[in-house]
């Protein structure tokens, strides 16, 4: 067999060489943490996603047919790798739910109907294909997006393949959009680097679905196309690359290590709170408690997590019911109905007060209230 190659197939190679470099260098000289695992794991997705291509554009997948219509195992793989990546460097301190591996369920029903297809008279269907799709090629390079099929075929599979990681990734931008609401967190360093990372992806996405449609069913071809549908791999990689070994090599990303803080901070953090009261002012956030304690917030978000078990509305909350509570137990209801005490206490709302008091206590304001003066009779 004779194996071509072009300019594509050697850079793709090389791209593909530099994995395993990108995964050495997450893996030796680091504490070897979640965010690592999950990063390390979308690269070798990403690595399949190379080799399945490099095979095939150098017609190296005849002699090895069982990979033939291997290519769409990994497109399962990288939605919610960026999706969970971006999860655990937001909330670092948040335990791992099993929940979260039905995640990956897509991906493994298509390994297992893939592998359960290989049987041998199945691979030789697929070469007799593959070899007829490559003669084919010569003589119409269109043929490079794939055998035309209906409009309602196409669709069918944007749905089940492309939205799929479309929707990890508009989720994972919304994610980031919360975050960058903020100000000072806006500016930390991994910000950019995973906003890179997803508008990266999404533009390959989107520029493969557009040059698919510009030639299938506008006739419309141009060589530049080729890029977007057959080596997205590749241009995912150099994008992904450059987003994620710059910022992973800065000193500044030290939210991503775990460390534990000292004990002695707490009690200060507790006396603070019920002094000052900082948890009446409903606009409080965990920058306004850092910046008013001279630490830094990620200082505090380590306090709260790993000492104290809360996250900081959780603690904060916890402060707010017992100001209800210690208002309720003075005859505060009185002069004020049960919205305003809620108020008071730093709640911004009814609802949210109802909410919390009931998940904190186990029965509604009122109900403590109404209680509360059963009791003193």
């Amino acid at each position: 067999m004779k194996y071509e190659f072009d300019l594509y197939g050697i850079s793709a190679i090389i791209a593909l060489v530099q994995l395993p470099i990108l995964i050495a260098y997450l893996l030796i000289g680091r504490k070897v943490n979640r965010t690592n695992w999950l990063l390390i794991l979308f690269f070798c997705a990403l690595a399949f996603d190379l080799f399945h291509r490099i095979i095939i554009d150098t017609k190296i997948i005849l002699d090895i047919p069982f990979f033939i219509g291997s290519g769409s195992i990994s497109q399962y793989l990288y939605g919610p790798a960026i999706y969970l990546i971006i999860l655990s460097l937001t909330r670092p301190y948040k335990k791992w739910k099993p929940l979260y591996f039905l995640h990956f369920v897509p991906f493994f029903i298509n390994l297992i109907l893939f592998l359960s297809s290989k049987s041998t008279e199945r691979l030789n269907q697929d070469l007799n294909m593959v070899t007829q799709f490559m003669i084919d090629l010569e003589s119409d390079p269109t043929l490079k997006f794939g055998y035309p099929i209906s409009l309602y075929s196409y669709l069918k599979n944007v749905l089940f393949f492309t939205l799929h990681p479309v929707i990890y990734l508009l989720i994972s931008v919304r994610m980031l959009t919360l975050i960058g609401s903020d100000k000072r967190k806006a500016k930390t360093s991994y910000i950019p680097w995973l906003k890179t990372m997803i508008f990266g992806f999404l533009l390959i996405i989107v520029l493969g679905e557009f040059g698919y449609l510009l030639v299938r069913y506008f006739e419309k071809y141009y060589w530049f196309l080729d890029s977007f549908i057959i080596w997205r791999p590749l241009y995912v990689f150099i994008i992904l690359f450059i987003a994620l070994v710059w910022p992973l090599s800065r000193k500044d990303l030290k939210h991503i290590v775990n460390t534990k803080p000292t004990n002695g901070f707490v009690d200060s953090l507790n006396a603070y709170m019920n002094e000052n009261k900082p948890y009446k002012k409903p606009e409080l956030s965990r920058y306004d408690l850092a910046d008013s304690l001279q630490i830094s917030p990620t200082y505090l978000t380590n306090v709260l997590n790993i000492e104290l078990g809360f996250n900081f509305k959780e603690y904060i909350n916890s402060y707010r019911v017992e100001e209800v509570k210690d208002l309720i137990r003075k005859g505060k209801l009185k002069d004020l109905t049960i919205e305003a005490i809620g108020n008071e206490a730093g709640f911004s709302s009814r609802s949210t007060f109802f909410r919390v008091f009931k998940e904190v206590e186990g029965i509604t304001p009122l109900s403590y209230a109404n209680k509360l003066e059963e009791g003193s009779r």
